[in-house]
């Protein structure tokens, strides 16, 4: 095959473009001070790079889990005291009862009253951007509500809870104005959650808009005592889950239900039997269920205190492997500086080399007269 002067000026420049790429990316690397800037510079350790980064991306967000659920375990556990304290006070007043001091009695009830609501608060506490004892990850649901709701013109059921029967409900349905546009008296409920139907028509018989309303409920027993009512438990009864690493896990009890239930009921029963002027041995058995819920709650605390013992030990492993991690990429990526020093000299050098050959073959004056 005969060889034209065209062919060698194309294998010229094609030759010498390629030793030019050469020597860019020696330059890029000692100037970025990366022995690896793109695929190609090191497959096998680009790999390896590639594997690393998506290993670090998972610590991270694990850390990103255990933080949050640290930080949720810090606000329950400020919750829980608040609720702890205030079931002390009730004990306090139930035990005060017990002995036979009811010369204040009514003064007790009022601030019972006040204790009752500042504990369902408490229950229906937010987090973030939803209920921290919803359960599970039902967040957006408030854990205890004397809510219903009517859309479409169907009503939901209005639920409840009695600690035990009655035998007459009274039940009130108010606006968001606190006007009743509905009541209702119904015959017999029963210990625990009941169910009640409502059509969602006002006293008049007249659809109600859509919407959210409020309701309460009275309850009177056989005898014309007062039974005590308190909301039901709306949320999930499972626990929140929290990934925290490989095939690994915590568990976060937000399980209303568990947590504040018997708290409710306990606190709405020391008020009813106030006013239905029970005896002392009634306070007294109230007041031993009130000793059973704060010991409940300080089981809760003491539970949280162990899972946060160990989302700390967590969270300072996979700092560890962040940090070795982290080293491994360093080391990956740069290399020696000084090698890299030596590789862009000799690739200096070669494509000065390359230069002069392709003048010397081509006899040119200047090679950019071609380039």
């Amino acid at each position: 095959m005969r060889i034209t002067r065209s062919m060698m000026v194309n294998n010229s420049i094609y030759l010498t473009s390629k030793q030019a790429e050469i020597l860019a990316d020696a330059q890029t690397i000692t100037s970025t001070g990366r022995q690896i800037n793109k695929p190609s510079d090191d497959p096998a350790a680009a790999g390896r790079l590639l594997s690393d980064r998506t290993t670090l991306s998972r610590y991270g967000q694990y850390e990103s889990n255990i933080s949050q659920a640290m930080t949720w375990i810090e606000a329950s556990e400020t919750t829980l005291d608040s609720a702890s304290t205030f079931l002390q006070e009730a004990k306090d007043i139930m035990s005060s009862l017990s002995s036979g001091n009811t010369d204040t009695s009514e003064d007790y009830a009022e601030e019972l009253e006040t204790i009752y609501a500042q504990v369902l608060s408490l229950a229906n506490s937010r987090y973030g951007s939803g209920y921290m004892y919803g359960g599970g990850s039902n967040t957006q649901t408030a854990p205890f509500s004397n809510t219903v709701s009517v859309s479409s013109g169907a009503a939901q059921d209005i639920l409840f809870d009695m600690a035990e029967e009655a035998s007459t409900l009274i039940i009130d349905v108010t606006d968001n104005t606190g006007n009743v546009v509905r009541g209702m008296t119904i015959s017999g409920g029963t210990a625990g959650t009941n169910s009640i139907v409502w059509n969602g028509l006002d006293n008049n018989g007249n659809p109600l808009p859509d919407g959210q309303y409020d309701f309460s409920v009275s309850a009177i027993d056989e005898d014309g005592n007062v039974v005590a009512v308190f909301p039901s438990y709306r949320g999930s009864e499972e626990a929140k889950t929290v990934i925290t690493g490989e095939n690994s896990s915590s568990v976060l009890n937000n399980n209303g239900k568990k947590i504040f239930s018997e708290a409710l009921s306990s606190l709405h029963q020391s008020i009813t039997a106030i006013e239905n002027g029970e005896d002392q041995d009634v306070f007294s058995t109230i007041t031993e269920a009130l000793q059973t819920v704060i010991g409940g709650i300080t089981t809760e605390r003491t539970a949280q205190a162990c899972i946060n013992s160990q989302l700390e030990t967590r969270q300072n492993r996979l700092d560890a492997l962040t940090v070795n991690l982290n080293s491994r990429i360093y080391e990956t990526e740069t290399g020696s500086k000084e090698e890299a020093a030596i590789k862009l000299q000799a690739q200096e050098n070669a494509y000065e080399e390359a230069i002069a050959a392709a003048k010397t073959i081509l006899n040119l004056p200047t090679l950019s007269d071609y380039l």
